[in-house]
């Protein structure tokens, strides 16, 4: 049992100066800690069991209690908090592994709590200060969310969720769409970095180093699978004949050979029918600020006006509450349900086709490269080119968004 020094008055204590520990009685162990700095607080220095040291000797083991600073705990209530500590170590219940244990049963309540859909949901909010530069960047995390996490695993509580939970949302797409997959892996492998950060758990069910064993390594060549440009006719007569917005958004995706965050996010004040010309604002666009002028070519404007005859939203594609744009998730969908393979035999995403139209302007038609490029809103690498570049090309362009467009649909 440890010595209990003189007990000392509150006066007395006050008037203690330099740093250390300084025993101040009235309670066993009961001690004045002093630090360099002058910071004064409590410490309850008591003997709780054994241990056994380096030398292999048992000795007994002494513990320090924080029992708060000196400018917010009396002498007093420091003497009853000690004196509580004791009779808990006169019972042989460790107070430190009591707390930890507490701590650890209320982490797993939490985390019991909140399930997987909640913490992407809360991980993004926490982090989207970091996505200022990309407008998009909480929505197309969201977007990912809805459409691949949430309907297989997101009720799951964050504690219960396994490395097998975490293929099973990524398989779908590991093959088909490897940069769907990398994406997704990512937006799950910092989730769960965050659920250990907040303590919900203690390891990382999408490490990288877990799913190498469980998921073949991802496609380096081609992130896009594409379709080849000579079966494309065919495919689009199929595609034609579908209904519902899923199928007219890809087929006007592939006619303006727009990435899919550019063309699902349209609004109709975008297309000018008269000019015959679709502006895509800037805010959209991969080339932030710099709009983008689709030049229509008689199938895609045909499909534009029919859409617009028969609209109930501002949006030219909207989803099915008519209040959000149709998701990009919904024609990969579309796309797993007509199954068109690549030229490996690796499904095709809705990016490939961009790769089918530049494959096609450069194997099938004497359009300039320069054309070709700024249809796809490329960005001049030449940057001497690119400082003289004026214009958008739009009259050539639209030469050659006519023949896409009559090669499309024969």
């Amino acid at each position: 049992m440890p010595r209990i020094a003189k007990q000392l008055s509150a006066i007395a204590v006050k008037s203690i100066q330099g740093p250390g520990l300084h025993p101040v009685g009235g309670a066993p162990g009961l001690h004045l800690q002093i630090t360099p700095s002058g910071a004064r607080s409590w410490v309850a220095r008591l003997t709780v069991g054994t241990r056994t040291n380096a030398a292999g000797k048992t000795v007994q083991h002494r513990r320090d209690f924080g029992l708060g600073s000196f400018l917010d705990v009396g002498l007093a209530e420091a003497r009853e908090k000690a004196l509580r500590l004791r009779k808990l170590v006169a019972e042989n219940i460790d107070p430190l592994a009591e707390k930890a244990a507490a701590r650890a049963q209320a982490a797993s309540e939490r985390a019991a709590a909140i399930t997987v859909t909640g913490a992407v949901t809360q991980f993004v909010e926490d982090m989207k200060g970091k996505w200022v530069k990309d407008p998009k960047g909480v929505s197309k995390r969201l977007a990912m969310l809805r459409t691949y996490i949430t309907p297989v695993i997101g009720n799951l509580s964050v504690k219960d969720v396994e490395a097998s939970h975490i293929v099973k949302v990524l398989r779908p797409v590991w093959e088909s769409s490897p940069a769907t997959a990398e994406r997704l892996g990512s937006l799950l492998r910092n989730t769960f970095d965050w659920a250990k950060a907040h303590k919900y758990r203690i390891d990382n069910p999408a490490a990288t180093e877990i799913l190498s064993k469980l998921l073949p390594e991802l496609s380096k060549g081609g992130k896009h699978p594409s379709l080849p440009y000579a079966v494309l006719p065919a495919f689009m007569v199929d595609l034609r004949a579908r209904q519902g917005t899923s199928a007219r958004a890809l087929e006007a995706t592939i006619l303006s050979a727009l990435r899919s965050g550019e063309s699902l996010g349209a609004e109709w004040p975008e297309v000018n029918f008269k000019d015959r010309v679709w502006t895509v604002p800037g805010s959209r666009m991969k080339i932030k600020g710099e709009d983008h002028r689709v030049p229509l070519g008689d199938e895609l404007l045909a499909l534009l006006q029919q859409l617009h005859d028969g609209r109930t939203s501002k949006w030219i594609f909207p989803g099915a509450d008519g209040d959000k744009p149709l998701s990009d998730g919904a024609m990969l969908e579309l796309l797993k349900e007509m199954n068109p393979l690549d030229a490996t035999g690796r499904r095709v995403v809705t990016h490939g086709f961009r790769a089918t139209f530049s494959t096609w302007t450069s194997e099938a038609t004497d359009h300039p490269a320069e054309v070709r490029e700024m249809a796809l809103a490329h960005k001049i690498k030449n940057q001497t080119e690119a400082a003289y570049r004026r214009g958008d090309l739009l009259e050539k362009r639209r030469l050659l968004m006519v023949d896409w467009g009559a090669f499309c649909i024969q």
